[in-house]
């Protein structure tokens, strides 16, 4: 029996593996890394006993050269290539391929015999691939296919990233040439393990790690709080340590352990033996709700669509981003306001900078409580702050929020998100003017997807392609008559329920096509629902019923606020207070 761990570089890759038929010959584990991340598991899992490592392109070619054992590569079939390109076949223009040797020949090949117009550029390193993409992205083009590390970089210079997959035939031969393999290499360890005293004078947790996330120091009060050495763990704390080391700048993330979410800040100790100090200044457990988090590294997500209003969108992003003034993006939910605001931060910073996000909903009036965000803003200094459902913070509190956008930098860009307009609040006397001046110097309003059916085709094809590369699934497109079919609806959960929708139709069929009977058959069960939901039980309490009432009105209102109180006969922060309840 060969004991076998696959290491894959994406979600995909794992579940593609658990529908494979394993030899009986192999005892197989299955995890998900990439890159650095990926070999530090190869280092662990040689000494844990395995005889066998089989993963994918860059991380496996580094995973061979740091351990001892075979390292197996899963080939990118011409399967694999007439997948990716079959999912972007609607995409006529502005395609490119960055990768080695091993894809871009054959991708090639593909291309010249289904007439494809795309460029290929082939590698030699993976150092090589921001050049080449920044170069694309200034020649116009806008989607880049490739491996893992093709992708990720895409996000992060403003491209569109297409994942190419290894499907069954390729993580089947795998395991082939696994077997042929593995009697020709013999267990070597070469581990190495650095282990310090702690100092605990620090009142919080706190370790230094070398270039490699290795901990080298750690305090009392990290052995205390931190379970599993978790942080050091996340896949997130390499990219962390090389921004510090290359930039010399802090770094603020936000990192998941097993049970808690962790508020890093990673600061440069010695930039000549590349020692990184991380500060744990907050941890939560992951059923608690926070009102504030830090992204460090945020990426790149397109504005999706060719409409009228899509169009607008981007035009809007542009625009937006380099202005100085605070702005105020309003719309239904699910109709992307978070996204936009996300790539208005990129358009002007980039990965530069990090944005802390305001839960509003959130907010308590406790003093603390906004202490610790004003304190947060101070430390970050320069990037974005993002305020959601800033028309739900209580009014009693309102002023706190003016008090600290009076007082955060002059180098922070402010966005806020709201349902509704907030002037029609300020009228109704539930928001505070002062503080609806401060936070709309800019208006951007969002249509719900009712609006704009001409895109659904394109949002189907973006979905489906995020679906492939996360589950595995082989579903590369919808028939038009289906599309047009979902057409018919007016979607009033915008694009959060539309997208679970697509979600659901593409693990209803094993085929490569979603077709009009699936549509028909989940969308009959969604109206059956919906005559459900319309009819309100009158058991339970007076209150429990009002509940019920309230939250079916809300529904069918799109979860607008102010229309929901004018239908029930109250005033918004009436229905505010019932909520919370």
């Amino acid at each position: 029996m060969i004991k076998v761990l696959l290491i894959a570089p994406y979600q995909g890759l794992a579940e593609t593996a658990k529908k494979v038929n394993i030899p009986d010959d192999i005892q197989l584990d299955v995890t998900i890394a990439n890159l650095e991340e990926g070999v530090r598991v190869a280092q662990l899992a040689e000494k844990q006993g395995y005889e066998l490592i089989i993963s994918r392109g860059g991380t496996a070619t580094m995973i061979q050269d740091v351990v001892s054992i075979p390292v197996v590569h899963i080939d990118i079939t011409g399967y694999d290539m007439l997948r990716v390109f079959t999912l972007i076949r609607g995409i006529k223009k502005g395609v490119a391929l960055v990768g080695f040797a091993n894809i871009s020949q054959g991708a090639a090949t593909i291309c010249n015999i289904l007439e494809f117009d795309v460029k290929m550029i082939t590698i030699k390193s993976r150092d090589e691939v921001r050049g080449h993409l920044e170069k694309l992205k200034q020649q116009g083009y806008s989607v880049v296919i490739g491996d893992v590390i093709t992708v990720q970089v895409a996000e992060q210079v403003g491209l569109r990233g297409v994942l190419i997959t290894s499907g069954k035939e390729a993580v089947t031969d795998a395991f082939e040439e696994g077997k042929r393999v593995y009697n020709f290499f013999r267990r070597v360890n070469n581990q190495f393990y650095y282990f310090q005293e702690t100092f605990n004078s620090m009142p919080f947790p706190v370790i230094l790690l070398n270039k490699d996330g290795e901990i080298i120091e750690k305090n009392l009060m990290y052995e205390q709080a931190i379970q599993s050495h978790e942080i050091v763990k996340s896949p997130t704390i390499s990219t962390i340590i090389k921004k510090v080391l290359e930039n010399e700048t802090n770094q603020w993330a936000e990192l998941e352990g097993e049970n808690n979410i962790y508020e890093i800040q990673a600061f440069l100790v010695s930039k000549s033996e590349a020692i990184v100090g991380i500060n744990i200044h907050s941890s939560v457990l992951k059923t608690h709700i926070k009102a504030v988090k830090i992204i460090g590294n945020p990426v790149h997500i397109p504005i999706i669509g060719e409409s009228d209003q899509a169009r607008r969108i981007r035009e809007a992003v542009q625009q937006y981003a380099h202005m100085d003034g605070s702005v105020c993006i309003i719309g239904e939910s699910g109709t992307g306001k978070y996204t936009v605001a996300q790539e208005i931060h990129f358009e002007r910073y980039g990965q530069d900078a990090p944005i802390m996000v305001i839960e509003g909903s959130h907010l308590t009036n406790e003093t603390s409580e906004i202490n610790n965000i004003q304190s947060k803003l101070l430390a970050i200094k320069h990037g974005t702050l993002i305020l959601r459902d800033i028309d739900s913070i209580p009014f009693e509190i309102q002023d706190s929020i003016q008090n600290l956008l009076n007082h955060i930098p002059s180098t922070m860009k402010v966005i806020v998100l709201a349902k509704e307009s907030l002037d029609k609040l300020v009228y109704e006397g539930t928001f505070d003017e002062i503080l609806y001046h401060k936070v709309s110097k800019y208006s951007l309003h969002l249509s719900p997807l009712q609006e704009r059916k001409e895109d659904i085709g394109a949002f189907v094809d973006y979905f489906l392609t995020e679906f492939h590369a996360e589950n595995g699934d082989e579903t590369v497109g919808m028939k038009q008559e289906a599309a047009n079919y979902l057409m018919q609806f007016d979607w009033l959960g915008n694009l959060s329920q539309f997208k679970k929708a697509v979600k659901e139709l593409s693990m209803m069929t094993t085929a490569n096509y979603i077709e009009l009977s699936h549509v028909e058959e989940l969308m009959s069960k969604y109206e059956r629902n919906k005559d459900k939901n319309e009819r309100i039980s009158l058991d339970g309490t007076l209150q429990e019923i009002e509940q019920k009432v309230i939250k079916q009105v809300l529904q069918e209102e799109g979860n607008n606020q102010s229309k929901a109180a004018t239908r029930l006969g109250i005033n918004r922060s009436t229905l505010w207070r019932k909520l919370k309840q």
